[in-house]
């Protein structure tokens, strides 16, 4: 079930959640995940609170569909436990370039132990649940299907999984920036902007070569004069897939499991070569 996220992260909180929920009740919440289902969500203080669409049921006397409200929080870490991770992943510069750019670091799961702690839920101690509705059974389908928006909405905004445990995006940033690393990060980042001004077209752009005067435009076409023996060399772009690098990793039209702006880089190196290889 957690192949339905995209990001390595999205997919261990729900094989988390897999691993201490009953596999039936998660199954049925899936389908309580979508927008016809969740029609109020919000998050405040790593708080989520959604308004869930239920189902109508006449056997019960119960001709509209009910709508219930679903609380899920996660246990917040306490003041000195961040205070040390966040003193950890500052003296380490690939954290704290990940982080800065939205993403998660496969082995920061070995920060949070240094700190005494862990960063992915690994009981339902982790998780503070509640639902109107009139399963008493935890997690109940509604339940089950916040927690399936959850991981879907960490696979584009992965930070909102520091603020279920109790800091928020901002903050977390805000403390890496004002490390000795980050500054430095920071500084060149900056330099390496100026040293490169902006360019003018994504692409490379054409250069007007004049014909010789003995020789018209319209006696191209009747091959009335020999062609160049050698052709002008072609100026390769300097980092293949430019323009996707654009965008995000995992746009919503990718549904494979790997990051698509690597698969086209992949795809424009491997074009590149095959081209060299027919000139």
């Amino acid at each position: 079930m957690s192949a339905q996220s995209k990001t390595w992260w999205g997919q261990e909180l729900i094989a988390a959640l897999e691993s201490f929920t009953d596999y039936n009740r998660l199954m049925r919440g899936r389908s309580y995940s979508g927008d016809k289902r969740i029609r109020k969500w919000d998050i405040n203080n790593g708080q989520i609170t959604a308004s869930i669409l239920g189902n109508a049921n006449p056997y019960y006397y119960i001709y509209e569909a009910p709508t219930y409200k679903t609380i899920l929080s996660m246990t917040h870490l306490t003041d000195k436990q961040w205070e040390k991770i966040i003193a950890l992943l500052s003296v380490r510069a690939s954290f704290i370039s990940r982080l800065l750019i939205n993403e998660i670091p496969e082995n920061i799961e070995e920060i949070f132990k240094q700190a005494g702690a862990h960063f992915l839920p690994q009981n339902y101690r982790d998780f503070k649940v509640s639902c109107s509705c009139p399963d008493y059974e935890v997690p109940c389908k509604h339940i089950a299907g916040v927690c399936y928006r959850l991981a879907n909405l960490v696979d584009y905004n992965p930070l909102l999984l520091f603020e279920m445990r109790g800091i928020s995006p901002e903050k977390l940033r805000g403390e890496l920036l004002k490390s000795p690393l980050g500054k430095v990060l920071v500084q060149f980042h900056a330099q390496e902007n100026k040293s490169h001004p902006p360019a003018k077209s994504y692409f490379t752009m054409p250069e007007p070569v004049s014909l010789p005067k003995t020789i018209e435009p319209s006696q191209f076409w009747r091959r009335k004069f020999s062609l160049p023996k050698q052709l002008v060399n072609y100026k390769e772009a300097a980092i293949p897939a430019i323009v996707i690098k654009k965008g995000v990793d995992y746009p919503k039209f990718w549904h494979k499991s790997g990051s698509f702006t690597e698969f086209m880089e992949e795809f424009y190196t491997r074009m590149r070569k095959n081209i060299k290889k027919n000139l």
